[in-house]
């Protein structure tokens, strides 16, 4: 694969961007921020707990999408959706299952050990605020960053290839927002 082929493959992973790259977790662009008060709630049939840390957030959002579990993954995002998004309506659309289902093939290599055997962590980043970017280069499964999983098979300059997740801060807990592809 190509650098090119990376970046033609890049709108399928990430269907419909927003001229900055930006897309929630149910792969449909939005605000970066969206204000806290106004934010969607999940429904009472699936509650979303936040994450203590960041990093916990990431390390549980991967893992849900290593498992399938991405109707899961997507729901557990519900506080920090963009207003006005219903979630059981985004995460059961095809454009969120395709995005989710794309992040899997990315990451689930021959010979990576997926959760819950693999371990995903993620190493601490410069974080201020109640909003965190962690770039793929900090994520790690089975011992390997999210990035070297995304660039196997690929040939060319992949200097410029990146993923990263938006990380909110929500009434004291953490979810991931969304992910930002640049190829």
């Amino acid at each position: 694969m190509t650098a090119r082929t990376l970046a033609a493959l890049a709108p399928a992973i990430l269907l419909s961007l927003a001229a900055c790259g930006s897309t929630d977790v149910a792969g449909t662009p939005g605000p970066a921020t969206p204000p806290p008060s106004t934010a969607p709630q999940p429904s009472e049939a699936e509650p979303a707990s936040g994450a203590p840390t960041y990093q916990t957030a990431v390390e549980g959002w991967v893992t849900q999408i290593l498992q399938k579990h991405y109707e899961k993954a997507c729901l557990s995002s519900a506080p920090v959706l963009p207003p006005g998004k219903d979630a059981k309506t985004l995460c059961k659309s095809p454009s969120a299952l395709k995005s989710a289902k794309s992040l899997h093939e990315a990451w689930a290599k021959p010979g990576v050990t997926l959760p819950p055997q693999g371990k995903v962590t993620v190493d601490k980043v410069s974080a201020t605020g109640d909003e965190v970017t962690v770039p793929d280069t900090a994520v790690k499964l089975d011992g390997r960053t999210l990035r070297s999983l995304e660039l196997i098979g690929s040939s060319g300059n992949t200097s410029s290839f990146s993923l990263t997740f938006t990380v909110r801060k929500h009434e004291g807990a953490w979810y991931v927002q969304g992910f930002d592809l640049n190829a």
